[in-house]
């Protein structure tokens, strides 16, 4: 059994909660040491800042980051980990990772999320200084190779089975969350401008700021974890709109989320989808903006085909992509695999 310590913000159905699920399913011991604790009701702005600026970095260090560092130490110490794996690394002093490895002899890893966002204001800075980077974009590598980081592998998103699964709806959450079309995630303009052109049809979002810019949607707060599945198994259609830099790098987490739930997806196309899902078998893409009013029409009238494909996309996700297969992933390559 390893010892991990895993550093991220707090675990809310998000990549850190994942990656300690996947970890403890292996039979290891993981300690998760949040920072959200310790920061409080600062901490949203902190790490939007801090990730954001350089400066602001260095400003934060002896107001907010210096403490939280002493406590990482003090918890590495006791700890005594394998591993110290850090989902996105903002807070967290290169020194600190240093320091870590040479006086307690252990392996440091990162796995960033978000390239290219934030890799000349954060990413080049912290990433030199773990032994080993993963990055959710595989047309990321080349940027860590060109800062000096020897061990950079491709690491995508993936669904955790026993949350992203097919679920039984009671007739009051059939009632109140099912959609022809539904779509979760913060509002853009880019992704209200392809909402507004399914206003004829029963379109449901759930996010930040939707309420001000409905654009023909029905507009509800975001939703997570348990609640989301389920709004996802009550939709006919669920939608997903990247934003422009993700589109242009990677899969996002809603692609394999989705997929996990047994959702009929129906995707833009980003960078290396075609690696991991088959299209119009497995999940179905729009090339063109236009298309996508084709598409919803045809599919909700096509109940089977609609079916095969969910269920298509469902086992591809539980055969290639869940956290658990990340989780080996990580061990493997940090040669901590047993």
């Amino acid at each position: 059994m390893l010892k991990v310590l895993l550093v991220g913000s707090h675990l809310n159905y998000n990549l850190e909660h994942y990656t300690k699920i996947a970890l403890e399913n292996l039979g290891h011991k993981v300690v998760f040491f949040g920072y959200r604790d310790i920061l409080k009701r600062t901490a949203p702005a902190v790490r939007m800042t801090i990730t954001r600026s350089a400066i602001i970095r260095e400003l934060f260090k002896p107001i907010f980051l210096t403490r939280l560092n002493g406590r990482l130490r003090d918890t590495a110490s006791k700890v005594q980990p394998d591993l110290l794996l850090s989902v996105k690394g903002e807070t967290v002093f290169p020194e600190t990772v240093t320091r870590i490895r040479k006086d307690l002899g252990v392996k440091t890893a990162l796995w960033y999320p978000d390239d290219p966002r934030f890799f000349e204001s954060l990413v080049k800075d912290i990433a030199p200084h773990y032994d080993y980077v993963f990055t959710a974009s595989e047309r990321a590598v080349k940027a860590y190779e060109k800062i000096g980081v020897r061990n950079v592998k491709y690491l995508p998103f993936a669904c955790e089975p026993s949350i992203h699964r097919k679920v039984e709806l009671t007739n009051e959450e059939r009632k109140r969350l099912s959609s022809d079309v539904c779509f979760v995630g913060t509002y853009y303009p880019e992704r209200g401008r392809i909402v507004g052109k399914l206003r004829g049809f029963g379109v449901s979002v759930y996010g930040p700021y939707w309420q001000f810019f409905r654009k023909g949607a029905k507009a509800h707060k975001g939703i997570w974890g348990d609640e989301m599945v389920k709004a996802f198994n009550a939709a006919k259609i669920v939608l997903n709109i990247h934003i422009k830099e993700d589109l242009e790098y990677k899969a996002n987490m809603r692609t394999f989320e989705a997929t996990g739930s047994g959702a009929f997806l129906l995707t833009d196309k980003p960078s290396g989808l075609e690696n991991l899902f088959i299209p119009n078998k497995e999940v179905v893409c729009y090339n063109e903006k236009k298309e996508i009013l084709e598409l919803v029409e045809y599919y909700l009238d096509a109940d089977d085909e609609r079916a095969s494909i969910s269920l298509n996309g469902q086992e591809r996700a539980y055969r290639d992509h869940t956290y658990e297969q990340r989780a080996r992933k990580i061990l493997e390559t940090t040669g901590l695999s047993q």
